[in-house]
């Protein structure tokens, strides 16, 4: 190697590589999202209720996930039902939020394929168990452990 070469190397995975990633692929998302005129905030609540969950279900997975309030949540599935999204105190989808539901499933589904799908599967899950042990400490770190 020459005194002018150059050596790169792919960066250890830190808080800035994260928040770079989260953020382009948020704008891909939200894209994806304005044809909707749904929040992302919203997209969590409609897929809580499509998986079945009832109201406090619900509730718990956008507190959980979304890192909200439980009033904060309640208002969502209530401007769900407001747009009639949902339907009823154990919410469940209407026709509309069906198909607005699975439209938005099936094009997630191909933007990650377009952004993940030539990944080899092991470095897949090595990722996924490195983001999933750093969120188990940030949720500690959130809970004050």
């Amino acid at each position: 190697m020459t005194a002018n070469a150059t050596v790169t190397s792919t960066p250890l995975l830190n808080g800035q590589l994260i928040g770079i990633t989260y953020h382009a692929i948020a704008a891909v998302r939200d894209r994806l999202l304005a044809a909707s005129d749904l929040s992302f905030h919203q997209s969590v609540a409609l897929k809580a209720v499509s998986d079945g969950l009832d109201r406090a279900g619900a509730v718990d997975r956008m507190t959980a996930t979304l890192k909200i309030g439980e009033s904060e949540a309640h208002t969502l599935l209530d401007e769900l039902a407001d747009t009639g999204l949902l339907d009823g105190t154990r919410p469940s989808l209407t026709d509309k939020g069906d198909r607005l539901q699975r439209g938005f499933t099936d094009a997630v589904a191909e933007l990650a394929e377009r952004l993940y799908g030539g990944l080899p599967a092991a470095e897949r899950e090595i990722a996924a168990r490195a983001l999933a042990h750093v969120t188990a400490r940030a949720n500690a770190e959130l809970a004050g452990r």
